[in-house]
């Protein structure tokens, strides 16, 4: 590429005849869903990572629901669970049933994928169970560090700090997890399975004052190889 001292092309945006305002939310991320699945769902160096276990969809919301049913058949029935920070959703909503899907998928809190995250360095937690609140720019977040996988990073072992809620008490939320009124026809997966999902993030980034790019750091994926954001 070659910086010209004039411009080459210029773009004039009209309030109300604009194509990309007046496109369809819907339709975007259905061209975003199968363009993933064309560029990476589908390509034979990530066939291995995506379809032999499947994967989780981060954010148990519209934008993330939205995925789920804008994806193939064929695709959508690799998802395994969606993660999420929500507590209504993880402890009484439980599952997203779709009847396109023809399954109940469960909602687990997202510090289930964390592959090796090492213990909070301090002992004064609030309780947030990794929630994010955008009117506070980090100021009761927490130092872990994550380790990733030297194979998949060119022999380099990457030690990356970051913050993120997570008090103490969620590594064992799974065997605290009630079993009362839970439907038997919801697959259950054990967290060691949980950490070997790679993940599609469904949630805006940038947003959060940091809090939800600390969250996504913290269970120690690769972007670009198993980890995207749609």
């Amino acid at each position: 590429l070659h910086r010209t001292s004039t411009p080459l092309v210029s773009y004039r945006h009209r309030h109300g005849m604009s194509q990309s305002s007046n496109t369809p939310r819907k339709l975007l991320l259905k061209l975003r869903a199968k363009a993933w699945e064309d560029l990476v769902f589908c390509v034979d160096g990530f066939k291995s990572i995506w379809r032999e276990k499947g994967f989780a969809i981060w954010g148990a919301g519209r934008d993330g629901k939205d995925f789920l049913k804008a994806l193939s058949p064929e695709v959508a029935s690799r998802v395994v669970c969606f993660v999420d920070v929500d507590l209504k959703k993880i402890e009484q909503i439980k599952f997203y049933y779709n009847p396109s899907v023809g399954r109940k998928i469960p909602i687990y809190h997202f510090s289930r994928l964390g592959k090796d995250v090492l213990k909070p360095n301090s002992g004064n937690h609030k309780a947030t169970f990794g929630r994010i609140d955008k009117s506070y720019a980090g100021s009761n977040l927490i130092d872990i560090t994550t380790k990733f996988d030297q194979s998949k990073t060119n022999g380099k072992q990457l030690r990356t700090p970051c913050m993120v809620h997570i008090p103490a008490s969620v590594k064992k939320m799974p065997k605290k997890e009630s079993t009362k009124n839970v439907d038997n026809n919801v697959d259950s997966f054990d967290d060691e399975f949980l950490k070997t999902l790679p993940v599609v993030v469904c949630v805006a980034m940038y947003r959060t004052n940091g809090a939800l790019e600390s969250n996504v750091m913290s269970i120690g994926r690769i972007e670009g190889y198993d980890l995207w954001h749609i």
